[in-house]
């Protein structure tokens, strides 16, 4: 009865230190040039000014919440650009 709680405390000691390990393998924020970071920028500001046009009454959430999500996915958008080396873009490759 005891070996099934020892194997399972294993697994999970495993488990803690493979994710505390992947945390630290992480990259740190891109280095990205002032123009890049402008145009990063820019496009999310366009990417939000289309999303927010996109609302529609059919839709399940409210003109608020719509407003919110919007938002919220646009700044986790500029973020990703800034933050990763290499992208410039959602969806395509960067410079290499």
């Amino acid at each position: 009865m005891r070996a099934p709680h020892v194997v399972c405390l294993f697994v999970l000691s495993l488990f803690v230190e493979g994710s505390a390990f992947a945390q630290s393998a992480e990259p740190g924020p891109a280095v990205k040039s002032v123009e890049d970071i402008q145009s990063i920028k820019r496009r999310a500001a366009e990417w939000l000014t289309t999303c927010l046009s996109d609302w529609d009454a059919q839709t399940h959430m409210s003109k608020s919440e719509w407003r919110t999500t919007c938002e919220r996915v646009s700044r986790e958008r500029e973020q990703f650009l800034l933050n990763t080396p290499g992208a410039m873009s959602i969806g395509t490759r960067g410079k290499e």
